[in-house]
């Protein structure tokens, strides 16, 4: 990797329902790769915290906490590793007083804020084979930035995680995906984001795919910049080790050509700007 600080702050072990490798493994692959921050940030999906039956009950109450567990054995077991204890709370507003109970009295280094579904609706990942019409496509991105915007009113997390999230889903074959219809929206969000002190995720899970739609990044970072945005979080959202800090580099050249000197990451949730360097 030919940057001086590398970080990945967005990544999932076997803790998470969808994550296929133990953190322990996970850890160790961040420590061969050099990183200079690791943050394990598992799934904790507030809508479905008290069981969900897609995933055999699964109770995200008990995910909380054997997730936390194992980030303090492996901030001891990997003393070298910058491990940053992390989580991901997912539709926060849909169940308030899970996501607070997710956070009450864990010391958390970061948290993300993700929208995975907006309330009523299944998962973005389970829509993709919907023939929505234009009409129908046009109020689920409506209703997706008004709850990213009240989430961001909310703000008990640090930075909005994938926010071309249901871009990988409902684009139709052949499509460029694209928010310019819904400029006005995400310029909110973004001025929110700024003044709020909150960080945008550059989420590299997609850049390197060859079969899957190409997101708007450079749309997106270039405008959060105009705007005045300096804080962005990494994360290659990982969910097994082949994928730790997959697209980083990738993600820091698009952001050393907009103009971007730095980005972030929080310990014990406060902000810290890394110099991107080039070696």
């Amino acid at each position: 990797m030919a940057y001086t600080y590398i970080a990945d702050c967005h990544s999932h072990s076997d803790c998470s329902f969808d994550g296929s490798e133990s953190m322990a493994s996970m850890c160790a692959r961040a420590e061969a790769l050099g990183l200079s921050y690791y943050a394990i940030t598992d799934h904790c999906e507030c809508d479905q915290y008290d069981g969900s039956p897609q995933f055999g009950g699964r109770k995200y109450y008990d995910v909380v906490r054997r997730a936390y567990r194992e980030l303090e054995e492996n901030q001891a077991r990997f003393p070298k590793l910058r491990l940053l204890k992390g989580i991901e709370l997912g539709q926060p507003l849909q169940n308030l007083p899970a996501a607070l109970d997710a956070l009450d009295g864990r010391r958390y280094d970061f948290v993300i804020g993700s929208l995975h579904n907006i309330a009523s609706m299944p998962d973005f990942y389970h829509l993709g084979n919907e023939a929505f019409d234009a009409d129908t496509l046009d109020r689920i991105f409506h209703a997706y930035f008004k709850e990213i915007y009240d989430m961001l009113e909310w703000g008990v997390f640090d930075s909005l995680a994938h926010i071309t999230y249901p871009l990988r889903y409902l684009c139709k074959p052949g499509e460029r995906p694209s928010f310019s219809k819904y400029q006005a929206e995400l310029d909110d969000i973004f001025r929110k984001l700024i003044v709020d002190g909150k960080a945008l995720e550059f989420n590299t899970s997609r850049l390197l795919k060859t079969d899957a739609p190409v997101l708007p990044d450079r749309e997106i970072f270039a405008r959060y910049r105009e705007l005045g945005g300096t804080r962005v979080t990494l994360g290659a959202d990982a969910h097994c080790t082949e994928n730790v800090a997959k697209g980083i580099p990738e993600a820091l050249d698009l952001l050393r050509a907009l103009g971007y000197t730095e980005y972030t990451v929080f310990i014990d949730r406060k902000p810290i700007q890394i110099p991107i360097l080039w070696q």
